[in-house]
């Protein structure tokens, strides 16, 4: 699943690996995800997050509402696709840092990470989580489970709401299929 809505979506910042916490409205989204998931009737082992705060407080909500324990997983942090621009608000950044912001735009800046390591993490991160042998709930970002998706079912999905999840059942990576989505606009 997706975290809530975070601060850097209101205040017009790079995200990335900047590490911003929920908004109110990011509170209510996963405490409402949180009881839709209870609704599945699905016993999870654990939920598993990206170590980055808004996932952290995503993880925790639907922890205590699953009375289930919550877990760091290096993996599952989101793409650092804005390098040096992480956390800057957009405007500031292009008129203190316009160099940066091209590189950006043509499609790579300093620091950031390059899209075949990411991809590299994110199939690394699925198939540890997959290994685990019990359902679990991860927590990430995005750009990371557009990413997943793609690698999983060859389709990129064009959007991903706030708190947007799906439920994947299967015995192998191979033959997953989605039984649940909420949020995936593809």
């Amino acid at each position: 699943m997706r975290h809530g809505e975070s601060v850097d979506d209101l205040t017009n910042q790079y995200g990335g690996w900047a590490d911003f916490p929920l908004t109110p409205k990011g509170y209510n989204q996963i405490a409402e995800v949180a009881q839709n998931i209870k609704k599945l009737n699905i016993r999870f082992a654990s939920v598993y997050t990206s170590p980055l705060i808004r996932a952290i407080e995503s993880g925790r909500i639907v922890a205590n509402a699953l009375s289930i324990p919550q877990k760091i997983l290096l993996y599952l942090k989101e793409k650092n696709g804005y390098g040096l621009l992480s956390g800057l608000n957009k405007t500031q950044a292009k008129q203190e840092y316009p160099n940066l912001v091209k590189d950006l735009d043509n499609g790579y800046v300093y620091g950031a990470e390059p899209q075949d390591k990411f991809e590299e993490r994110v199939r690394l991160g699925f198939e540890t989580l997959f290994n685990y042998k019990n359902n679990v709930i991860a927590v990430s970002h995005g750009g990371y489970l557009k990413t997943l998706y793609k690698q999983l079912f060859g389709i990129r999905p064009k959007d991903i709401a706030d708190g947007g999840f799906i439920v994947l059942e299967g015995n192998s990576i191979t033959d997953l299929k989605v039984v649940n989505n909420q949020g995936f606009e593809l």
